[in-house]
């Protein structure tokens, strides 16, 4: 499934504007949790700087099915 805003660099546009708001902001970091089977999110996150700091198995439903959450974090110090 594709939506019309997928692979047009929205995720960036607002990936960069969070993350300079943030540091505006004076906070320490990011969150972001993203389903695991979301690749393309989680590479957009990484490309950015953010990390994977953790997994929760079977916490949300989706479609028909159980997905992992994928915790993400990126330090804005």
């Amino acid at each position: 499934m594709t939506s019309s805003v997928q692979r047009r660099g929205v995720g960036s546009v607002l990936l960069t504007r969070l993350i300079a708001e943030a540091r505006r902001m004076n906070k320490h970091a990011i969150v972001g949790g993203i389903a695991s089977d979301n690749v393309a999110s989680i590479a957009l996150h990484q490309r950015f700087g953010f990390v994977e700091t953790g997994r929760m198995p079977q916490v949300g439903f989706k479609f028909g099915r159980w997905l992992d959450l994928v915790l993400m974090q990126k330090l804005l110090i």
